[in-house]
């Protein structure tokens, strides 16, 4: 796959989602095979999902790096995904999530998968 089919994918979620208001996204093919995706999303209530994904997809896609970093309205961590090798112990290393007092192991989840779990926490 080329990496801008695979922007065009990224970019066909986003544009899915109902409760995203604005949007900056800003796709950097090195390659066609390699690239930098980065996008801000703006939802209704003020909350914003800052996402990066830097990836190979000559094979498939293989996400080097990954951030889905949330946060509220006051710029305050609600979760954030990432790959960083910053916590070894951890199952499923390097790939962890995030909460306002913890930190978890984690499979690498998706940007739809992350979505849909912003969608989920917004159901009264």
């Amino acid at each position: 796959m080329l990496v801008s089919e695979y922007f065009q994918y990224l970019r066909a979620i986003i544009d899915a989602g109902e409760a995203i208001t604005a949007k900056e996204i800003v796709e950097d093919e090195r390659s066609d095979y390699l690239g930098f995706f980065k996008a801000t999303l703006y939802f209704h209530d003020g909350t914003v999902l800052h996402v990066r994904e830097y990836v190979f997809t000559r094979f498939g896609v293989e996400r080097e790096t990954y951030v889905y970093h949330y946060q509220d309205e006051n710029n305050n961590r609600i979760f954030r995904y990432d790959n960083t090798e910053h916590f070894p112990d951890l199952p499923n290393f390097p790939h962890h999530k995030h909460m306002p007092k913890n930190v978890i192991a984690i499979s690498a989840p998706t940007l739809e998968e992350v979505l849909k779990e912003i969608t989920q926490l917004k159901i009264p």
